[in-house]
């Protein structure tokens, strides 16, 4: 009996550390209206993407009770499609000038019913191609989410404790 407790303990832990995680409600405004999110029929997985990140994001690094809402207003993602290549909806040309991403949003934290912060944003990467995308990969939108990640972090993170 003793080695199926054992068995068990990361399982437990595991659960036990998503029991005391933040979560993230994420919406979209206007959606189709963003400035650039690629063909019409990528939208859906742009926002699956970016929703994703920023709900790990908050299970990662919120903790337990805190609740933060995310309406985002309008995204423009790095790069831009030639028009010459429209029907290769998967070709987007880095490096021309203005391509960085911008992601503008709202947010409010919560914990129960008191409001922690709140605010709007506008988020861009102007040196998005000098910067690695390494913890990101090169899956889906690795800038976004590097820009999401930094954002998370500068507004709310903890400071250390001495």
């Amino acid at each position: 009996m003793p080695k199926t407790l054992f068995a068990l303990l990361p399982a437990v832990l595991l659960c036990t550390g998503l029991a005391q995680a933040g979560t993230a409600v994420v919406s979209f405004d206007n959606a189709d209206q963003y400035t650039d999110v690629g063909p019409r029929r990528d939208a859906e997985s742009v926002q699956k993407t970016l929703s994703g990140h920023l709900q790990a994001l908050a299970e990662r690094r919120l903790p337990a009770g805190q609740t933060l809402a995310l309406t985002i207003t309008d995204i423009d993602l790095a790069g831009e499609i030639p028009p010459a290549s429209r029907r290769l909806h998967d070709v987007r040309v880095m490096g021309r000038q203005p391509d960085w991403p911008r992601i503008s949003l709202r947010y409010s934290l919560q914990e129960g019913d008191r409001v922690l912060a709140q605010g709007s944003d506008v988020l861009s990467d102007m040196a998005y191609l000098m910067r690695s995308t390494q913890v990101h990969g090169s899956g889906s939108l690795p800038y976004e989410q590097r820009m999401l990640s930094d954002w998370f972090d500068r507004r709310f993170a903890q400071p250390a404790r001495h």
